[in-house]
């Protein structure tokens, strides 16, 4: 009996430290800034798109001589934003001024990348970009994975014209929960981005991909979100894709979709 209930104790203390390890650690397990700073990005140079500094808010941007339309793009959680050349390749077709937002503790800044930062500085950058849009013309919030509930918020906090979500979820919290079951993940997550709850906040028409077999934030999460949007919304469900390769494989698609998502 005494050997059962010293089990039963090194199990709970073991099982405390690893709840009190995701919670002291957690920004290390939700936030993988990469190695490269913030405008050393030869990729992005050869597309034209420039390093920007306003205030502590830093962006590329790859204008047009006579655009269409503004799209801003909030990336995944990591890398940075010189590794998103590949959104720019996707929107080549398009009349648009293109702007990669680089997240605060993100491209070797000494910030942390926390929850109530990364939404405070995205705001602050769709202000910037509205007094820079002097023409007025229609923007559009692009977000990926971690930044589709980024997209969501920003478009809580101003109006906008539309929003493009890769890999959306419901909240940040309910994922975890599903790669963590036996943790209370939703009691220890201080970075829970409730995206369902800031889609029902907005009227703002929407267009959601989501690659059939993403394992990372499986599709039901995206079946879910859709539903929560208050205007026009529609969910692409792609075959054959998981997480990482929804551009790989549908490229053609999506920049279809968005195209008629804009121009419809």
């Amino acid at each position: 009996m005494k050997l059962i209930l010293n089990l039963i104790c090194y199990c709970f203390i073991g099982y405390t430290l690893i709840l009190a390890a995701l919670y002291f650690f957690q920004e290390k397990l939700l936030f993988f800034p990469g190695p490269t700073s913030f405008g050393d990005c030869p990729e992005m140079e050869k597309r034209n798109a420039s390093a920007e500094i306003f205030g502590d808010i830093r962006y590329y941007l790859q204008t047009r001589p006579k655009p269409d339309n503004w799209i801003v793009i909030f990336h995944g959680n990591a890398g940075n934003a010189c590794d998103r050349t590949y959104f720019l390749d996707l929107l080549k077709g398009f009349n648009a001024n293109v702007v990669v937002f680089e997240y605060p503790g993100f491209g070797k800044d000494s910030n942390t990348p926390k929850q109530a930062l990364i939404l405070k500085q995205a705001h602050e950058l769709i202000l910037h970009i509205k007094e820079k849009n002097q023409e007025e013309l229609p923007i559009y919030l692009m977000g990926e994975s971690l930044g589709t509930g980024v997209a969501t918020w920003t478009a809580t906090q101003t109006d906008i014209n539309g929003l493009i979500l890769i890999s959306p979820y419901t909240s940040l919290a309910s994922v975890a929960q599903h790669h963590y079951p036996w943790a209370p993940v939703k009691y220890l997550m201080k970075h829970k981005f409730e995206a369902s709850l800031w889609a029902t906040q907005t009227k703002t028409p929407a267009i959601l991909f989501h690659g059939i077999n993403d394992d990372i934030i499986p599709i039901r999460f995206a079946r879910q979100q859709v539903l929560n949007f208050k205007g026009d919304k529609k969910l692409v469900e792609i075959p054959g894709c998981g997480h990482n390769d929804i551009f790989d494989v549908a490229e053609k698609r999506i920049q279809k979709e968005i195209h008629d998502f804009i121009n419809g």
